[in-house]
């Protein structure tokens, strides 16, 4: 769910130490139970700390995707300073002496009411004043000096007559604490640069070889006039991206269209058509007699897997022809693998391609004249029907119909 905005005129509430850890935790690991594990924390203890984390930052950090917790644009920048924090712990941990083999870790043992605590002591000279100044009562701000330091084995300071003195390692932990304020507020105010920007995420399932490029010019362009768009590409099977995309870890496929096969609650979209095209090796001897049925029930075909509309197209032709070539089912998932694979090896393969890319085909490749039937290729877009988009999608929709207009 998305986070709440902040209240209007209220007082931001801060980050606490253990939300900076836990964001940076989940981000390094994309896995909520993985970051658990590393915490020593149980998963609704993490999700508890995170979803706090966004209450007060009024941001959504984490979604479902792809490969797992994946961070939002503004949850890019929340993760960022984070890392910040981290690293400003384990500094702070070799200074005051805990880098030795068994010292409890800063990142995990140190709350921001401790530090709070500790600074208020060193800049008031005193636990009744330090009580004062924080709301609390003598008694309990004598107990979290107690507390962090039978924890850590330190001594943090010496009471004198004049009052309390720090020693090295509070005054290690006031330097820690301006470290953290000034990256949490730095962070916050490049929160608010992102208003009014387009941001979000576009996350596009590949299907093998149809139009992927042409994914990527829009990426490029969308780069230039978004940076803060999230951008993803997954290359992967029609029945593996479907799921991904009913699961919403993806917003758009973009391959062949299937048509009246198209799945239940799926909307496809016609942008171009491609063609159905033999491709061979340049030297292959298919070139030279690719109209001989004998000659094609010899050679050796890649195809690809069942249920794809290139098998069904293949298996269609050589069934008119009254042919059962020797084929091997490869599946590949662009055009280059595919393209080196067929220049390395004495098979012929039926693919797809547009005239443009057929006009660009590398040199040691060639089309084959094979007179099978001119059937197009329909590539589309495919969306859940029921999914509202936000200005990120349309953004992309609308450079990808200009793209496809222009290149394919």
């Amino acid at each position: 769910m998305p986070a709440t905005e902040p209240r209007a005129g209220a007082i931001p509430r801060p980050l606490d130490i253990r939300e900076a850890v836990a964001i940076s935790s989940v981000a390094g690991s994309r896995s909520f139970k993985l970051a658990a594990g590393m915490l020593n924390v149980s998963q609704p203890t993490l999700s508890r700390l995170i979803s706090s984390a966004e209450e007060k930052l009024g941001v959504q950090i984490f979604s479902r995707g792809w490969s797992g917790a994946e961070t939002t644009p503004r949850g890019d920048v929340v993760v960022r300073y984070c890392g910040h924090v981290v690293t400003a712990l384990d500094k702070a941990q070799g200074e005051i002496g805990l880098d030795r083999p068994g010292a409890p870790a800063l990142r995990t043992n140190l709350r921001t009411d401790q530090l709070d605590t500790i600074r208020a002591i060193c800049s008031e000279g005193s636990m009744t004043h330090a009580a004062r100044r924080l709301g609390r009562t003598q008694p309990v701000v004598s107990r979290v000096v107690a507390d962090l330091s039978g924890r850590f084995g330190l001594a943090f300071f010496r009471r004198e007559a004049g009052g309390m003195v720090p020693l090295a390692p509070a005054r290690t932990l006031v330097d820690l604490s301006g470290t953290i304020a000034y990256h949490l507020t730095r962070m916050r105010a490049q929160l608010r640069q992102l208003e009014g920007e387009i941001v979000g995420r576009v996350s596009v399932g590949m299907l093998p070889f149809s139009g992927q490029d042409l994914i990527l010019r829009t990426f490029g362009a969308l780069t230039n006039d978004h940076p803060h768009l999230r951008l993803v590409c997954v290359p992967g099977s029609y029945n593996g991206l479907v799921e991904a995309l009913r699961r919403r870890e993806i917003d758009r496929i973009v391959g062949i269209m299937r048509g009246p096969d198209c799945p239940e609650g799926l909307v496809e979209t016609h942008l171009y058509d491609e063609r159905f095209t033999v491709i061979a090796r340049s030297d292959h001897p298919l070139h030279r007699s690719g109209r001989d049925p004998d000659a094609l029930a010899r050679t050796n075909w890649i195809v690809a897997p069942h249920g794809t509309p290139v098998r069904g197209h293949f298996e269609r032709v050589f069934s008119d022809l009254g042919l059962t070539p020797p084929t091997q089912t490869c599946e590949l998932l662009s055009f280059g693998s595919a393209e080196q694979m067929l220049v390395d090896s004495n098979a012929a393969a039926m693919l797809t391609y547009s005239d443009r890319k057929l006009a660009g085909l590398r040199p040691d490749l060639a089309r084959v004249d094979t007179g099978f039937p001119d059937r197009p290729a329909p590539i589309g877009l495919t969306r859940l029907a029921m999914a509202e988009d936000d200005p990120a999608l349309r953004e992309f929709d609308a450079r990808f119909r200009a793209v496809v207009e222009r290149d394919a």
